[in-house]
């Protein structure tokens, strides 16, 4: 491979954008090395189960590994982000998965290796097959299974997109979500791919941490080298090899007009009211869960926090967090939005979130079973310790307290019933607001006896549309179920909405900042959402383009 950056005349790639934004850099050319090889080697039935053994061992390796990869991107994007691996983790792991990897191992009578490549190329080519290109590029979730079940039996665990210097342009002709672990906006500053799509997961997790992204240029390995200096415009799907100082001078340019449209935007959705077209005014939040993700909500011109996930923080961490450390933690983090609306969600874990110092058993389908508010009902020195947490902090913040994955009328009592205990013991006699979250159809046919207790409610999309379309939103199967725009859950919002009456009704999840169903939503009556910092001003301008009617 010729490293070195070529000298010859300034080149224009067109492709498609899909992750918008302006960059400039030094390409690192991927050709993923690390594919390993999977020769087919036949063997005695004596070795089936040393094979079987390693097979696995294998499992076990990328199923931590998926596990750590979840948790690094959660606290750097969100669940949401991280659910692309926990899914991932549900496939390996899924019975008919280990099921078919042992009967094709003790039919064909070959090497672990080659079982792997077998099994997998047929799983992948289900989804490749497809007519839908969201789920064709469910068959990258496979193949990356794939490659890290390989690179497990062959001992391999380096990976080349480790510590890339600053300012890299990263050329590759496809990548898998495992390679976008090793990407950051420090290092590197855009991404140009033959094999690119805007649904692909890899692409997600581009836009997700902002890295400008071109898909489907054609030969691109054959036209591009590590060395050569590019200009990306993942807006309009176009780069220039080593430009010329024209094109230079028109970068320079553009680049300043993006900055002073942004500032300009996000000061405007700061400072002016979000009214829609006949004037009913709707407030935008952000979906935080660090300090730096404060920061740049408040900068984007957020109205306040609608959702702060604590699930990050805990997760993160080695040993139970005391309420003190946990009380320390939300004061710094929140400093940025002083005097704004907060609302904090209390521990969500179970199902897919489970830190390993608490030692909670598994469970035959997680899923369905104790999740949010029902660990904290059957832990209650965990709901303790946040709820004191929270009541100290309220103290100096305009804070509402979230129940998570509320489903019965008593979940909401006993949590309402702690937290006056509790502020008795603490001498607190202001108490902060406090909220239910409205994330299954149970609960958002409850409304009537919910509102008794609480003083808001928040509608999570991701889980209202999991449990009310049965369709696992982890699960690639079942995508095409999945459908959070669905009549049937915006009918449940409009429902939620109404029966609430005068308590304040919020939408979270994804529904909320999609842009294209935003005229529906505003029909059911929605006033205010809360979405990712980023999409803050573009959904506010959303809003003041639509109608509510």
């Amino acid at each position: 491979m010729n490293t070195e950056p070529r000298n010859d005349k300034m080149l224009i790639l067109a492709g498609k954008g899909v992750s918008p934004g302006l960059a400039k850099g030094k390409v690192f050319v991927y050709r993923n090395i690390l594919q390993p090889s999977a020769e087919l080697c036949e063997i005695d039935r004596d070795q089936i189960d040393e094979e079987q053994a390693r097979i696995e061992k294998a499992i076990d390796d990328v199923q931590r590994s998926l596990t750590i990869d979840a948790q690094q991107i959660e606290g750097q994007l969100g669940k949401e982000s991280a659910d692309i691996f926990r899914a991932q983790e549900a496939i390996l792991c899924s019975s008919s998965v280990v099921d078919q990897l042992k009967k094709t191992l003790e039919l064909k009578q070959i090497n672990a290796e080659a079982v792997v490549k077998k099994v997998f190329k047929f799983l992948a080519r289900r989804f490749t097959d497809m007519s839908d290109e969201a789920l064709r590029d469910r068959g990258d979730d496979i193949e990356d299974l794939s490659r890290r079940l390989l690179l497990s039996l062959a001992g391999t665990h380096a990976h080349s997109l480790e510590n890339l210097p600053a300012n890299t342009v990263l050329v590759a002709d496809r990548l898998l979500p495992s390679d976008t672990v090793f990407l950051s906006c420090s290092s590197t500053v855009a991404v140009l791919a033959e094999f690119a799509s805007p649904a692909a997961h890899a692409t997600l997790l581009t836009r997700e941490i902002g890295i400008p992204c071109v898909g489907g240029i054609s030969k691109l390995l054959e036209t591009i080298y590590t060395g050569d200096i590019v200009l990306v415009n993942g807006t309009e799907g176009t780069a220039v090899i080593n430009p010329d100082s024209r094109s230079l001078q028109r970068y320079e340019n553009s680049l300043d007009e993006v900055r002073k449209c942004n500032e300009t935007r996000v000061q405007e959705s700061g400072i002016k009211r979000t009214m829609t077209l006949d004037e009913i005014e709707v407030s935008v939040m952000a979906n935080v869960h660090s300090r730096e993700d404060v920061d740049r909500a408040m900068k984007c011109g957020a109205d306040g926090i609608g959702l702060f996930r604590t699930e990050p923080f805990f997760m993160s961490s080695k040993h139970l967090p005391s309420d003190k450390e946990f009380a320390e933690f939300l004061l710094d983090s929140l400093h940025p939005a002083r005097g704004k609306h907060i609302d904090v969600r209390l521990l969500d874990i179970g199902a897919d979130k489970n830190p390993p110092y608490l030692h909670l058993p598994r469970e035959p389908d997680p899923f369905l079973g104790r999740r949010g508010v029902r660990v904290l009902r059957e832990y209650p020195y965990l709901l303790g310790a946040q709820l004191r947490a929270m009541l100290e902090v309220s103290q100096q913040f305009r804070i509402g307290i979230l129940i998570p994955m509320v489903t019965t009328e008593g979940d909401v009592i006993e949590v309402v019933e702690r937290m006056h205990q509790l502020a008795a013991e603490m001498g607190v006699h202001e108490l902060p607001r406090i909220g239910a979250m409205i994330e299954t159809p149970a609960a958002a046919l409850s409304i009537y006896s919910l509102k008794k207790h609480m003083d808001f409610f928040s509608i999570g999309s991701n889980d209202l549309t999991q449990y009310t379309m049965a369709a696992g939103r982890e699960n690639p199967m079942v995508n095409e179920y999945f459908i959070d725009d669905h009549p049937t859950i915006l009918r449940l919002i409009e429902l939620v909405v109404r029966e609430s009456g005068d308590t304040p009704v919020s939408l979270c999840g994804e529904l909320a900042g999609r842009i294209d169903v935003m005229p529906s939503l505003l029909r059911t009556g929605i006033t205010s959402l809360s979405v990712p910092a980023l999409l803050v001003s573009d959904v506010k301008n959303a809003i003041r383009n639509t109608s509510s009617g």
